[in-house]
C-alpha cells in the first residue's frame, strides 16, 4: 500500500495539526466509515442524486470489499464520453449521505482525513474530496498507484469556501463527497477522520458523575408543608427567602404547581431576586464535602404572569433570562462567594407555560473574591478576646481560587435558583443535588477507556512517508531518534 500525503501537509503543518497527548485534558480518537465492513448492496449517492448502482459495493483485485466508482458519461449523440486520455469519462463524485461525527465532535475538531482507494486506470485524474455545497473540492494532484491500494492525506485547514475565504464551519452532521472527475473504476476501501479537542470540565463532570453510586440530595416539596396565612391572612413559607435577605416571604411561598400539576413546589411571585433555601439549607451527605458536588439539577416552570413585590408593589411584565444558581455559604449574612449570579452555560428557556429542566455543573462556577472576617490569634494559637470577652476578629481578603478552596470544605450550603431578576412568575420542583468523590471516576479518563488502543501502528516522519506499517510498540522504539507521527500523533524516540 502506498501512503501519500498532500504537500501543504508539511513538516511545521504536521507539528501543530498533532497535540502531543500527554496533556490530560487532551483527548483524541479515530473515526472510520470502512466500507469493507457494509452490507451486500450498499450503494454511495451521486453527488446530486440517490444510490447508484454504478458506486455499490465490490470485490477489490485483492479480494477484499470496497465501494466500486464505474460508469460513463452519455454524450449528446448517446455515445460514451471519454477523456483526454481516451478512457471513460466519468464526472460525478460518490456521496457517503448525513455523515454524523462522534458525539462531543465537530468538524473543527478533524485534524486529518484519510482516503484509501484503487485507481484502475493510468490516467490519473486528480482525486479529491469535499463537504458538500460547503466547501471547495480538494484534490491530491501528485501521481499515485495504478491497481494498488494508496492512502492520502488531506488537511482539513485547506478546505475554504465558494469564494475563497477560510472554511470556519463547525457541522456535527454533514454530505461528505470524495471521488476523482473525470476518471471511472477505482474503488474507494475507507475513510479515516482524525479527531483532537479540549475537554471542557462540564464534559469530564457529565462523563465521571456515575448516579447508580452518587450520593443525592434532593428536595420534591412534597414533604413540606405548604404556606399558611399570616395574621394578616397573607400567605408566607418558613422555608424560603429572598436572595438578599428576608424570610416569611408572602410572594416565595410552597403551594401547589400550576394548572394540572398537583405536587407541591417553590413558586416565586416576587419579581427581583431568587428565592434561597433557608431553614432547610443543603446538609452534604456523610463523608463528603462541597468539593464533592458535581451537579445541580431541577425543574422550572415559567409562566406569563407578572412578578409582583409583595413588600413594594412593584410589578416586573416580560420574559425572564437565562435560570441561574448562586451559592452561599449561609442564609443572607455569610459570604456569598458568587456574586455575578453565573448561568454556567445555561441558555433562557424556549417557551413559558411548560416544565423544563436545567442543569449545573458547579465545577464550571465563576467564584469571586470574598471579604471574611477571622478570629485574631494570638502567638499561641488562641482567639484573642476584648476586655468583655468577645472574640477580636479581622477582615481577611481571599482571592477567588481561595474562596472556591475555602467553600469546596463546607458541608453545609445554601443554594439560590431560579431567575435573577424574575421578570414574572415561576414554579422550581424536583431539586436535586449529586455528590461523587472525584478519585471514583476522571471524566477523561472515563472518554479515554472508550478508545482501545490498536495493538499495531502506523508510523509516518514529519515528510509525511510511512517508515513502519502494522508495526508493534517495540518496533516504534527501535526506530532512530526523533519525532514521528504514529496513529496521528506526534511520538518521540529517545
Amino acid at each position: 500500500m502506498k501512503n501519500h500525503y498532500l504537500k501543504s501537509l508539511s513538516a511545521i503543518a504536521l507539528a501543530g495539526v498533532f497535540a502531543i497527548n500527554a496533556n490530560a485534558e487532551t483527548i483524541s480518537e479515530e473515526f472510520i466509515i470502512d466500507f469493507s465492513q457494509k452490507e451486500d448492496g450498499f450503494k454511495l449517492n451521486s453527488y446530486w442524486g440517490g444510490p447508484q448502482d454504478k458506486m455499490s459495493l465490490a470485490e477489490a483485485p485483492d479480494g477484499t470489499k470496497a465501494v466500486l466508482i464505474s460508469g460513463v458519461t452519455i454524450t449528446e449523440d448517446g455515445s460514451e464520453a471519454v477523456n483526454e486520455a481516451g478512457y471513460p469519462a466519468w464526472n460525478t463524485k460518490a456521496r457517503y449521505e448525513g455523515l454524523t461525527l462522534p458525539k462531543g465532535y465537530n468538524f473543527s475538531n478533524v485534524s486529518l482525513i484519510e482516503v484509501t482507494y484503487m485507481p484502475t486506470q493510468p490516467d490519473n485524474v486528480p482525486f479529491g474530496i469535499q463537504l458538500k455545497q460547503t466547501t471547495n473540492f480538494l484534490t491530491y494532484d501528485d501521481v499515485v498507484t495504478v491497481n494498488e491500494w494508496n492512502t492520502l492525506a488531506f488537511d482539513p485547514s485547506a478546505f475554504t469556501n465558494e469564494d475563497g475565504s477560510e472554511y470556519t464551519g463547525t457541522p456535527t452532521s454533514f454530505d461528505f463527497c470524495m471521488g476523482a472527475d473525470g476518471s471511472s473504476n477505482y474503488y474507494i476501501q475507507n475513510v479515516t477522520f482524525y479527531l483532537e479537542k479540549e475537554v471542557t470540565q462540564r464534559e469530564k463532570d457529565e462523563a465521571a458523575l456515575d448516579k447508580e453510586t452518587a450520593a443525592c440530595v434532593e428536595f420534591n416539596f412534597d414533604n413540606w408543608e405548604v404556606s399558611g396565612p399570616g395574621e394578616d391572612g397573607a400567605f408566607s413559607s418558613p422555608y424560603l427567602g429572598s436572595n438578599g435577605g428576608g424570610v416569611n416571604r408572602t410572594d416565595m411561598i410552597i403551594d401547589k404547581g400550576p394548572e394540572g400539576y398537583d405536587n407541591n413546589c417553590a413558586h416565586i411571585i416576587y419579581g427581583g431576586w431568587t428565592q434561597v433555601f433557608i431553614t432547610d439549607a443543603v446538609k452534604v451527605p456523610e463523608g463528603y464535602t462541597f468539593d464533592d458536588l458535581r451537579l445541580i439539577e431541577y425543574d422550572i416552570y415559567e409562566t406569563e404572569l407578572q412578578g409582583e413585590d409583595a413588600n413594594s408593589g412593584s410589578t416586573f411584565p416580560g420574559r425572564n433570562g437565562a435560570p441561574i444558581l448562586k451559592m452561599k455559604e449561609s442564609y443572607a449574612w455569610g459570604w456569598c462567594p458568587n456574586n455575578n449570579g453565573s448561568a454556567c452555560g445555561n441558555a433562557a428557556l424556549p417557551s413559558v407555560n411548560e416544565w423544563h429542566h436545567v442543569e449545573f455543573y458547579p465545577s464550571a462556577y465563576e467564584w469571586a473574591e470574598t471579604t471574611v472576617k477571622k478570629d485574631v490569634l494570638d502567638e499561641n494559637g488562641n482567639v484573642k478576646t476584648d476586655e468583655e470577652g468577645n472574640p477580636i476578629q479581622e477582615d481577611v481578603t481571599w482571592t477567588s481560587d481561595q474562596t472556591r478552596d475555602e467553600f469546596g470544605k463546607l458541608t453545609s450550603f445554601n443554594i439560590s435558583i431560579g431567575f435573577f431578576p424574575c421578570l414574572n412568575q415561576c414554579y422550581v420542583d424536583n431539586v436535586k443535588l449529586w455528590f461523587q468523590k472525584s478519585g471514583s471516576q476522571s471524566g477523561v479518563e472515563g472518554i479515554e477507556e472508550e478508545v482501545a488502543e490498536p495493538e499495531t501502528v502506523n508510523v509516518y516522519n514529519l515528510q509525511g512517508i510511512c517508515v513502519l506499517r502494522n508495526a508493534d510498540k517495540a518496533a516504534v522504539n527501535n526506530l532512530p531518534a526523533g519525532l514521528y507521527i504514529v496513529n496521528g500523533k506526534k511520538y518521540m524516540v529517545k
